[in-house]
């Protein structure tokens, strides 16, 4: 099917069933963007943020799948449950995105892709996604932009869902918040197990969270974050394989995070800071190799902000942080790589708003690399209301994502890496012109150099390439009904060869329509990709991946106070698709559970 005739069907739907509103007489705050909380209506176009409470309507539990409903974001899973999963965040990379834990950086491995495929949504009270460069507010791997998972305190309430399912799935999650006497929090935990479709597929996830927090007195505030995370993951290999399936490949995951942190309140300047441990492991045994592979990451983070005057705002920080990767070939007890580096760096943020309709955000940062020296970025910002509640958006920046350790040391890797570089200059709008409707449209444009890619023999800076295109999205409600519709266009293309960057779709969109009220919900959700180059599973040349258009049903049902039933319908249409080629997706599969508040 064409995309004409997604767009049609999916513009015919919203204007019919006119968002996911949690309150609308209390607007969320944001920080992704700035560092500091700013309204939603006040963040740029390219910012997206999504609640927990929308979350568990939709019942999305896991990361990957909430980043599909963003617009720009392409997920890429090879296959079923739990396997690897790539975001290409505006055609950049798959590991140009920062992901970070209410401002304390997750720890990204050696490949820099944070395990995407196993992280979930336990604790989460929203997600908050900066599209295009972050580096000034986060440093390296901004390019494609920043993630930010938020765990924030709200009604004092313990909830509980169990779920089961196809593929002999089990679905199990408690969560406790509370905020009473000084003291706030969330805390949780979750179970996932399935056997998936493809023989030799099993997964198994169990995941914990907690934010504490306490207000010590009226200036001072302090706070413990802590996240973990195992999973266990068979996979069979691609399908176009001779060998296919294989017994015996598996990868045991775990990683956690724990970090304390000080917030001071001086009136009208903050002072904040905090420590973070991280670390992450990987064992992954296949035909070729049983190795260990461990990450661990010693990081101070700091800030500073407040208001010179009425019309002059300034953010400053800095971070220092220590890595260490450890590499050993399980069989022989051959330690590859032993490696420790260090960086630091420093920014500044400020604001200048000379009228209530004009504002200017300049941003610098400095960062040193033990293996790399010093790099350097910037960004510009300008806002303008054009008319009441429609702003006019343009940024300026420049970014940078250095080499991951895969990259380097790597089977394949090559030590002699430069850091990928990035300019991108961008423009849109917001427009809120009655209080049912919220629209977002932007264009962007970047250039990338030392892209870092595969070149035959192993990975090397390869050259240049461009990324530019559409994105835009609309929210809606109307009474009972409410609506969600993103498209994106993107043209990404390697300058050098000009050829089409991989797994990156041209055309990428998501729609979701519900009707809720005090006693039940019921959704229908639609998400279409289209135009996408890949890599052939058996011979590895580059071929034309799938198109495909998957729809999925959801609702539930209030029993009685306290109690909800609720279900699901992944892929309704059982369509037939690879997101990666050699790894089908998973086909129909019908899951429910009951939900217990107290």
């Amino acid at each position: 099917m064409s995309s004409e005739f997604y767009l049609s069907c999916i513009l015919s739907m919203t204007a019919s069933g006119l968002t996911f509103a949690e309150d609308q007489n209390l607007e969320p705050m944001v920080v992704v963007e700035t560092r500091i909380p700013q309204p939603l209506s006040e963040t740029s176009p390219w910012v997206t943020r999504t609640s927990g409470n929308d979350l568990d309507q939709r019942q999305i539990y896991n990361l990957a799948d909430a980043l599909r409903s963003v617009p720009g974001m392409a997920v890429a899973r090879t296959g079923q449950m739990g396997s690897q999963t790539s975001l290409f965040s505006r055609g950049s990379q798959s590991d140009h995105v920062t992901f970070l834990y209410e401002g304390r950086k997750l720890n990204g491995g050696f490949s820099g892709t944070y395990n995407l495929g196993q992280l979930s949504l336990t604790g989460v009270s929203s997600l908050e996604v900066l599209r295009g460069s972050s580096s000034v507010q986060y440093g390296a791997e901004g390019i494609g932009g920043a993630v930010m998972l938020r765990s924030q305190p709200g009604e004092e309430q313990l909830k509980w869902l169990i779920e089961g399912g196809a593929n002999n799935t089990f679905f199990n999650r408690i969560h406790y918040g509370f905020d009473q006497s000084g003291w706030a929090g969330r805390i949780g935990t979750s179970l996932n197990s399935t056997d998936n479709e493809l023989p030799y597929s099993h997964f198994d996830n169990k995941s914990g969270t907690f934010h504490l927090s306490r207000q010590v007195s009226e200036n001072l505030k302090i706070d413990l974050l802590g996240l973990g995370t195992r999973s266990d993951i068979n996979y069979p290999g691609n399908s176009k394989s001779a060998f296919f399936p294989i017994e015996g490949q598996y990868q045991e995951i775990e990683g956690f995070l724990v970090s304390p942190g000080i917030n001071l309140n001086l009136g009208d300047w903050e002072i904040k800071t905090f420590y973070s441990f991280s670390e992450d492991n990987l064992m992954g045994k296949d035909s070729f190799s049983d190795t260990t592979y461990q990450a661990d990451t010693n990081s101070l983070d700091f800030q500073i902000n407040g208001a010179f005057s009425e019309s002059v705002e300034l953010t400053i920080g800095g971070l220092f942080e220590k890595d260490s990767f450890y590499k050993k070939e399980n069989s022989s007890n051959l330690v590859d790589i032993d490696k420790k580096t260090d960086s630091e760096g420093a920014f500044a943020l400020s604001t200048f708003s000379p009228s209530e309709d004009f504002s200017v955000t300049l941003g610098i940062r400095q960062d040193n690399f033990s293996d790399y020296g010093t790099a350097s970025t910037w960004s510009a910002l300008m806002e303008k209301n054009l008319l009441e509640d429609f702003i006019l958006v343009s940024r300026y920046s420049t970014s940078f994502s250095p080499p991951q350790a895969n990259d380097l040391y790597g089977m394949w890797g090559n030590s002699n890496l430069k850091p990928e570089e990035a300019e991108t200059w961008e423009v849109g709008v917001t427009a809120s012109p009655n209080k049912f409707i919220n629209l977002r449209v932007s264009y962007f444009d970047t250039k990338y150099t030392n892209l870092i890619e595969w070149s035959g023999l192993s990975t090397a800076n390869v050259g240049t390439a461009r990324t530019k295109g559409v994105e835009s999205s609309i929210e809606a409600f109307q009474g009972n009904y409410s609506s969600r519709f993103s498209f994106s266009y993107l043209d990404a293309v390697n300058s050098n060869t000009h050829q089409r960057l991989l797994r990156r779709p041209r055309i990428l969109g998501n729609f979701v329509i519900q009707h809720a009220n005090d006693i039940s919900t019921l959704g229908l959700g639609l998400k279409f990709v289209q135009d996408v180059m890949d890599i052939d599973g058996g011979t590895f040349s580059t071929i034309e991946g799938d198109d495909f258009a998957i729809l999925r049903l959801f609702g539930d049902y209030q029993i009685s106070e306290g109690i909800n039933l609720f279900g699901r319908v992944e892929n309704l249409m059982n369509e037939d698709y690879e997101e990666v080629d050699g790894y089908p997706a998973l086909g129909r599969a019908v899951y429910a559970g009951l939900g217990f508040s107290f």
